[in-house]
């Protein structure tokens, strides 16, 4: 085999053989593919002369506008791409630019945020104010929304309503996002739930239910529960599927083993109760009585009869002293005792809440393919007989499907096993059955087999005329040294007398090529030193 270094050199005699017309043609392609690089490279290093970076990208409108107008009042070149958001500026400008935008302020990002109170104008009124506040809450949610790497661009809107002093007249208030997604992207139902749960938790008041996030191309991403009366929620829905599925699989997963795999069909179909009740319940004791408070009060009245006794003004038992003269005394007097007790009945509450999404009622469908049999058929060939299974086999499953799912006869569950032939399972077997094992290998080794063909033609068409160039090339240096070793040697005969084989003579049966061959086994050094001769008649 060549060296490189010789293929090189063939290759390059081919070149400098070719007609003049094929050197132009050449030429000209060669010139061509490299201006074509050249261009292509020079429009991805940047657009123009010079060598431009990418300042900023993914621009607004109102953002590529106050930027541009930054530049010029910086006079800094710049150039605009991806149809106005994208702007590049020289190289050696694109870090100490980007640093002066943002101590400017810029990009915003769409929309205004909270550096509108940066300037304190005198004179603004209250309304303004609040007005402004509103716009900047807008825009710094906005700009926190876009962060998600899913979303280009997002707009929010904001309705705030006056607080009121009458609870009746207040309203709660309420958010809508608009977002525009990067591509084809998508956003995860978590994704989301986060994305409302940051607006409602930026914005006093703001409940998820008055969330609506709605995308550019007019999906609805999440909005308020219990809007279309009567539809269940995603999450609903997801949670009743998910419910009739794993019991689906548990039945197909438990009767493939005991009919085989693709003989079972199961379908289940589940009413799922979503409503929230709250109940409250007080139970009271007329036997648990119990004192709480009591009160006693005695009271008592005595009154005596007759005169006064004793001396006026005198104390101690002058006061009391009575003459011996008078008649007889009359004495009265009353009491009343009384009793004040509370007592406190036993009483006991009750908060039950029931639990969401229990099963109402449950209806299952089992459909489970036969046996076969093989017999023969009129024309003599064995095909397979469908024999539907016996009662007892489908009351067996039926009570196993039962214990399976858990059905409950009481709370109204149903269930349905029929024994049906399956489409596939019906189709007629020869006793041959080559034929689909025959396709399926054909089908294997299609794709190696056309890697094969597709190999050979590019060896016979595009490689082999490649060497047949090269091989001829070499039997046409081989000629013309076979052309001239003859003469040297007929030259070399004549001077020193020697009687060899007329080798110029052409002799029956005998190429030059076999000539010079023979002249060479006879004559190493005369052959060595005839080469040498042609090499400098050719220099």
């Amino acid at each position: 085999m060549a060296s490189p270094k010789e293929m090189l050199e063939q290759i390059w005699s081919i070149i400098t053989e070719l007609p003049p017309i094929q050197k132009i043609a050449g030429g000209l392609v060669l010139t061509a593919v490299i201006i074509t690089l050249a261009l292509i490279m020079g429009r991805d290093s940047g657009s123009g002369g010079g060598n431009y970076g990418v300042l900023f990208s993914s621009l607004t409108e109102s953002d590529a506008a106050d930027i541009v107008a930054k530049l010029k009042e910086q006079n800094v070149p710049y150039k605009l791409a991806a149809n106005g958001t994208a702007i590049k500026v020289p190289e050696d400008v694109v870090l100490n630019t980007r640093l002066t935008l943002a101590g400017a302020g810029l990009p915003r990002g769409g929309g205004v945020g909270f550096e509108i109170f940066d300037r304190t104008n005198l004179g603004v009124t209250d309304f303004v104010q609040k007005l402004n506040y509103q716009r900047a809450l807008q825009g710094e949610l906005a700009r926190t929304i876009r962060q998600f790497q899913q979303i280009s661009s997002a707009r929010v809107h904001l309705a705030l309503p006056k607080e009121s002093v009458f609870v009746e007249d207040q309203r709660p208030p309420s958010a809508s996002v608009s977002i525009k997604m990067r591509g084809r992207g998508k956003l995860t139902k978590g994704q989301i739930r986060a994305i409302v749960n940051l607006v409602a938790c930026a914005v006093s008041g703001l409940t998820e239910n008055n969330i609506t996030v709605v995308d550019t191309a007019g999906h609805l991403l999440f909005r308020r529960e219990g809007d279309e009366p009567g539809m269940l929620s995603s999450d609903q829905l997801e949670y009743k599927l998910k419910l009739e599925s794993n019991m689906r699989r548990k039945l197909e997963t438990m009767f493939e083993e005991v009919v085989g795999i693709g003989k079972v069909i199961a379908r289940v179909s589940a009413d799922v109760n979503f409503n929230q009740v709250n109940t409250t319940e007080e139970l009271y004791d007329p036997d648990g009585q119990v004192v709480r408070s009591e009160q006693l009060s005695n009271e008592s009245n005595k009154q005596n009869g007759g005169s006064a006794k004793g001396i006026p003004g005198v104390k101690g038992d002058l006061a009391t002293f009575s003459g011996t003269s008078g008649g007889g005394s009359n004495s009265s007097g009353s009491s009343r005792n009384s009793v004040t007790r509370n007592y406190e009945i036993s009483k006991t509450v009750k908060k039950t809440k029931d639990s969401v999404g229990t099963i109402k009622k449950i209806t299952v469908a089992l459909m489970v393919d036969g046996n076969y049999k093989m017999v023969k058929d009129p024309k003599g060939r064995m095909i397979s007989e469908y024999v539907p299974r016996s009662k007892a086999e489908l009351a067996s499953f039926t009570r196993m499907a039962q214990k399976a799912v858990g059905l409950d006869p009481d709370r109204g569950d149903t269930i349905e096993v029929v024994s049906m032939p399956f489409f596939t399972s019906n189709t007629q077997e020869e006793s041959t059955g080559s034929g689909p094992k025959w396709q399926q290998l054909v089908l294997r080794l299609a794709q190696p087999i056309m890697y094969l063909i597709l190999a050979i033609c590019f060896i016979l068409f595009a490689a082999r005329p490649f060497f047949r160039l090269l091989s001829d090339k070499q039997l046409e240096e081989e000629k013309q040294a076979m052309l001239a070793a003859s003469r040297l040697s007929t030259a070399g005969g004549q001077e020193g007398g020697e009687k060899e084989d007329d080798l110029t003579l052409p002799s029956k049966g005998m190429s030059d090529k076999e000539k010079i061959y023979k002249l060479a086994q006879s004559d190493p050094d005369r052959a060595a030193d005839l080469v040498r001769r042609w090499l400098r008649e050719g220099a």
